[in-house]
């Protein structure tokens, strides 16, 4: 019913192959039988899915219209890597803030296609102001852990989920059947070359030195990242999981609590618990393969300290460019952009049935 939905709403067939299908198929099964969906939750899987499923059809359209856009570079992109919870997005915001980068907005995230013209003009940009405003209105605490800017940097999340295969949903709702599902899979590499074709469409005529991404996602799918991108230069965030696990299980409530009227902590805990555990594993291993040099690692409280040297550090180990404009964008940021500048995030592990030497034992990288 969604699949021929996009199609009549769009007049359009093609949604670029099938390997969305399986994950896409799983997940909407796990919505319905495991998730316990409220009213407010069905609707809002609803038109997430069927915006998907549009976008997917926008999007190879476009390249029917432009097929050169296949030829778009993506040269040495810059990717942060880590748990959620670790500076991942402080780290992103500075980076972004340098004037030769191209960066990914929320806009472009949640609409991709066509190809921008423009990252300042362009009708997505009203669209999606109204869309942060109602989820802020909708779930007022979101903003303490995570503010949503429709102008600003986000996560390769809002091109990845495109493929249905991110751990976002598993934020979203509680679908234990998917989550063991994608645990097996997100490093597969058609979900990479599917993001990489999104990018290279978003930067046929916006594009820059070089791009700066970052997700926790490409944490446990680092091996299809690297195939599809063996370029990459990779930073790591590191911090202690007793901080990271409890932050993350809040944020998981928050999201949960906006689709559902049942939430479980301790079901919760559990679950990033052991979802975290598995993802350091499969991540050492991958390290091990890569590249001396590929991966530069990063405390939280280095980057929280000194967050300009932090940066100064990234670029010369990999070799980008770091200028006197960039260095006072950052500082511009900086001034402006203070920690718990939407509010405190205030969490616990216990309230999610964990401690702190379990955490430790399990999850110290």
């Amino acid at each position: 019913m969604l699949l021929n939905k996009a199609r009549l709403q769009t007049g359009l067939s093609d949604f670029g192959g099938n390997s969305f299908l399986e994950p896409l198929e799983i997940l909407l099964r796990s919505l319905r039988d495991e998730a316990r969906l409220n009213a407010r939750g069905v609707f809002m899987m609803h038109h997430t899915m069927l915006r998907l499923l549009t976008n997917r059809l926008l999007t190879e359209q476009a390249f029917v219209e432009n097929p050169a856009m296949i030829d778009t570079p993506i040269d040495r992109p810059l990717y942060i890597i880590g748990f959620p919870r670790t500076g991942t997005t402080l780290l992103h915001n500075l980076l972004a803030c340098d004037p030769a980068a191209r960066w990914l907005r929320l806009w472009e995230g949640l609409y991709p296609a066509p190809s921008p013209q423009s990252l300042i003009n362009d009708p997505r940009i009203g669209k999606v102001e109204d869309w942060a405003n109602g989820f802020d209105k909708a779930v007022p605490r979101l903003a303490t852990a995570h503010k949503l800017e429709p102008r600003g940097p986000e996560e390769c999340l809002w091109l990845i989920e495109h493929t249905f295969t991110d751990l976002i949903f598993e934020l979203r709702a509680h679908v234990p059947t998917y989550s063991r599902w994608l645990a097996e899979h997100e490093a597969d590499v058609n979900i990479h070359q599917y993001y990489r074709r999104q990018l290279q469409m978003l930067g046929a005529h916006c594009n820059g030195s070089h791009w700066v991404f970052k997700a926790p996602r490409h944490l446990p799918g680092l091996a299809g990242l690297l195939e599809v991108f063996p370029e990459a230069r990779i930073v790591q965030t590191h911090r202690d999981p007793v901080a990271v696990l409890p932050s993350l299980c809040s944020l998981c409530e928050i999201l949960r609590s906006a689709a559902s009227d049942v939430i479980d902590k301790p079901a919760i805990g559990t679950h990033w618990h052991a979802r975290l555990k598995s993802i350091v594993e499969r991540a050492r291993a991958v390290r091990a393969t890569v590249a001396k040099g590929q991966i530069l690692d990063v405390q939280y409280a280095d980057l929280v300290t000194d967050p300009i040297a932090t940066v100064r550090q990234i670029y010369d180990q990999h070799g980008y460019g770091f200028t006197k404009p960039f260095e006072t964008a950052m500082r511009q940021w900086l001034s402006k952009n203070h920690q718990h500048k939407h509010g405190t995030h205030r969490y616990t592990l216990e309230e999610y049935g964990l401690n702190e030497a379990q955490v430790l034992e399990s999850l110290s990288e």
